[in-house]
């Protein structure tokens, strides 16, 4: 069986305005229909919530609702097949709370998604601390993916770089962020998956060693205060999950071997990335590691998150 963690859609309405190359809409037809092709048995389906990148805190509630209905309704059409995850703000405050536990409980969504930030506030803010209660409450998964763009926009305009390379840059500030202002010091059974391997979080994990190592030692390099982590950062990594989505063998064995093969999860990100389908399944088939690791990102670690387990 494999499990494909990261595949994202749009409600009909919004998929009509959101088309990704040779206007492509974001459909889960077109997801179920490569998948099908690809020999993907399980999809994760989530919303990214990109378009709410200008709206009030009001509009951004109406448009998770209705994802949140929408995405009911496909996952019971297309049980056995699908499981969807609910959206929010994690900084949004007591109504997008009290929609996401509604949305759990009532409609049987089985996890959440987040932005790595969201018009400026980012996860590890005090007002987001309720929002990691309810979900350590609820035992469900959240999934942090990168917003449309990030700081430094200004000068990503050009080449896609706001896409390749600063959107991973906010999800790496994010995580980073959240260890070192111990979110996960706080909650240490939270289910996190930083998408796209964490935005290259793996790479630089060895400088916040070192950073917090020295501390206030480090001259001319601003203060480590206050000091809310009693381990090093990366221990707080190897509690986290990442999801496989680079394309890029070398970063996906960086993360293998920083975090272990029980913390990857299988992610293509298709749709959007369609064509990359095949390309993404191949490069975790063809990675140096026992067959048993590779079911594990393939299939097991994914299963286990969603509390579900493998048909006979």
């Amino acid at each position: 069986m494999i499990v494909d963690w990261h595949a994202h859609v749009y409600p009909p309405e919004i998929a009509k305005e959101r088309r990704w190359g040779n206007d492509t809409p974001l459909t889960i037809e077109k997801l179920l229909d490569a998948h099908a092709k690809a020999g993907i048995d399980l999809c994760v389906v989530s919303n990214t919530i990109h378009y709410l990148k200008e709206k009030s805190p009001a509009e951004s509630l109406e448009f998770i609702r209705r994802w949140n209905g929408y995405g009911a309704e496909l996952q019971q059409k297309y049980a056995g097949c699908v499981v969807v995850f609910s959206s929010t703000l994690p900084c949004g405050g007591e109504p997008f709370l009290r929609e996401l536990e509604r949305a759990v409980l009532k409609d049987g969504l089985k996890g959440v998604l987040i932005n790595s930030s969201h018009q400026g506030a980012y996860p590890d803010d005090d007002e987001a601390r309720p929002f990691f209660e309810l979900v350590a409450r609820l035992g469900i998964p959240v999934m942090m993916h990168a917003p449309s763009v990030a700081f430094g926009e200004e000068r990503m305009r050009d080449y896609r770089l706001a896409s390749s390379v600063g959107r991973p840059f906010d999800e790496c500030l994010s995580i980073a962020r959240m260890i070192v202002r111990g979110v996960f010091e706080k909650f240490p059974g939270l289910k996190f998956v930083g998408c796209h391997l964490g935005g290259g979080i793996c790479e630089v994990i060895g400088r916040m060693d070192y950073a917090y190592e020295l501390g206030d030692a480090a001259s001319g390099l601003g203060p480590y205060e206050p000091m809310l982590i009693s381990k090093p950062p990366s221990r707080y990594l190897k509690q986290l999950h990442l999801d496989t989505v680079s394309y890029h063998a070398p970063a996906v064995i960086c993360a293998y071997q920083t975090v272990g093969a029980e913390r990857l999860l299988f992610g293509s990100d298709a749709p959007p990335m369609l064509p990359l389908l095949p390309r993404a399944k191949r490069l975790i088939e063809e990675l140096p590691i026992s067959q048993s690791e590779r079911d594990a990102i393939l299939c097991h670690n994914a299963l286990r998150l969603l509390g579900l387990t493998q048909p006979a």
